[in-house]
């Protein structure tokens, strides 16, 4: 007899849809997208300068993030493989924000 004790090995039985994964992650960053471009034009237009407008991004953000686990009923780990991809990628859309920002500032309140 020997001392080790044997414990069944989990194994890893969850399979994923590629295919879907790829769908909704494309969809989370069309939705990122048009969030930023929605928020750039607002700052801009509304004349925003300085933090107030990364606030106003920072919120519009946040208000997509909870659209988006209301739309998922709070289990996101059945759409997206982990956790990353569906809170955070916003570079590019913050990039967007910003350059749609100083767009519309400028053909609203400089030109």
């Amino acid at each position: 007899m020997s001392d080790k004790t044997s414990k069944p090995e989990k194994k890893n039985d969850e399979c994923y849809n590629t295919v879907a994964i790829t769908n909704n992650v494309e969809a989370l960053e069309f939705g990122r997208t048009c969030q930023s471009c929605a928020a750039g034009m607002a700052a801009g237009i509304l004349g925003l300068t300085g933090f107030h407008g990364f606030i106003l991004y920072f919120i519009s953000v946040g208000i997509q993030a909870l659209i988006w686990n209301v739309k998922a009923q709070g289990n996101w780990l059945s759409y997206f493989p982990e956790r990353n991809s569906f809170t955070w990628s916003h570079g590019n859309g913050l990039l967007t924000f910003v350059l749609l920002w100083v767009f519309f500032y400028g053909m609203v309140h400089v030109y």
